[in-house]
């Protein structure tokens, strides 16, 4: 082979390898797939749509439009859950598109999850709120497994029993009963500003809501704002004159303010209203050993032991009590109870003390 033949051979094997190369970049270059999949999702072509986009969001997974289009083309071919992977991530991409939220919310509930449907929701209403009347079946029953699923998320995930309650509000805004338990988990939270605002929009809708009313009277109470507070607990006894938890409350109030003859009552009608509530037992017996009634504070701290044996502040109050009795060994008893429940560090710092006193 000559110099010049082997060298148009070389060269007519380069060229060939580009020629291959650029064919390959067509094939796997992102637009071009994109343009091909969502043309043949408008002609109807599911089966091309998927190949095309699946290529696209293969080579760039960020691309939240190939994440939408591939969605509706796993739902029009009947493959609901890589249609929800798909609006998850569009949504987790911040898509601006309405759609993606309604759709989303529409599967989880077509698929037995409408508790996990309520965020996306409101995502979609907060986009559009106009599309939500094509959707008010999908809202309602997301509304009412979300409300239902909070009840017990408070206690185990407040994070996302918030999460969900905000988004009902969102969905429901009529809804006061999300207001209310947003509310009390912002109390929780120790955010009782924003507890108030949701407890306040609760009662734009029913000024007789009487969980409203003496919550936000809760969250007064936990600012400092004793006088606010009890305005609230009188306002929602003269709805509610039987409440033993509001009776409860206005007791502890009085307490604050050192008006003991005043909480004597109220801790009295709430044991009256509900004879298992163990913090009106405390609150009684408390009350009872500022008096210097020690037999009285007993009674109602063994009480209150016996219905709440896992709340610390029953034990200290009784072990307190006892030792002014001068029962020793009822007090090292409850004492050291005490200290197995976990209690404040400064409380537990208090009691140790107080059982080396009594030599243990």
């Amino acid at each position: 082979m000559t110099m010049r033949l082997r060298y148009l051979t070389l060269l007519a094997l380069f060229i060939v390898v580009v020629v291959a190369t650029a064919a390959c970049a067509k094939r796997n270059d992102p637009p071009s797939h994109f343009k091909a999949g969502q043309a043949a999702l408008e002609k109807g072509d599911t089966a091309t749509a998927i190949r095309e986009l699946e290529q696209v969001t293969n080579a760039d997974p960020k691309l939240v439009e190939a994440r939408v289009l591939l969605g509706r083309a796993y739902e029009r071919a009947n493959r609901p859950e890589d249609a929800i992977n798909q609006y998850r991530a569009a949504q987790a991409l911040q898509s601006p598109d309405p759609q993606v939220g309604f759709r989303l919310g529409t599967l989880l509930v077509a698929a037995g999850k409408p508790v996990e449907a309520v965020v996306p929701l409101a995502a979609g209403v907060k986009l559009n709120a106009g599309m939500a009347v094509s959707y008010t079946q999908e809202i309602s029953a997301a509304v009412t497994a979300g409300l239902a699923a909070s009840s017990d998320l408070v206690s185990k995930d407040p994070q996302q029993a918030a999460q969900i309650l905000d988004a009902i509000t969102t969905l429901d805004a009529r809804n006061g009963r999300s207001r209310v338990l947003l509310g009390n988990l912002y109390v929780s939270g120790g955010q009782s500003q924003l507890a108030i605002e949701q407890y306040k929009a609760a009662l734009a809708l029913d000024p007789k809501n009487t969980s409203a009313i003496t919550n936000m009277g809760a969250a007064y109470y936990q600012m400092g704002k004793l006088d606010d507070a009890m305005a609230q607990f009188r306002l929602a006894l003269q709805q509610a004159p039987d409440d033993a938890e509001t009776h409860y409350l206005l007791g502890a109030a009085y307490i604050q303010q050192n008006k003991v003859n005043e909480a004597l009552p109220e801790f009295q009608a709430a044991i009256k209203s509900n004879p298992n509530l163990a913090a009106a037992y405390i609150g009684l017996g408390n009350a009872q050993l500022i008096q210097n009634d020690l037999d009285g504070a007993v009674i109602s701290l063994s009480k209150a032991v016996q219905l709440a044996p896992s709340q610390p502040e029953a034990f200290y109050a009784l072990g307190k009590a006892l030792i002014l009795k001068g029962d020793q060994a009822g007090a090292r008893q409850a004492l050291q109870h005490f200290l197995t429940l976990n209690p404040p560090a400064n409380r537990r710092a208090e009691v140790e003390e107080w059982l080396k006193q009594l030599g243990q």
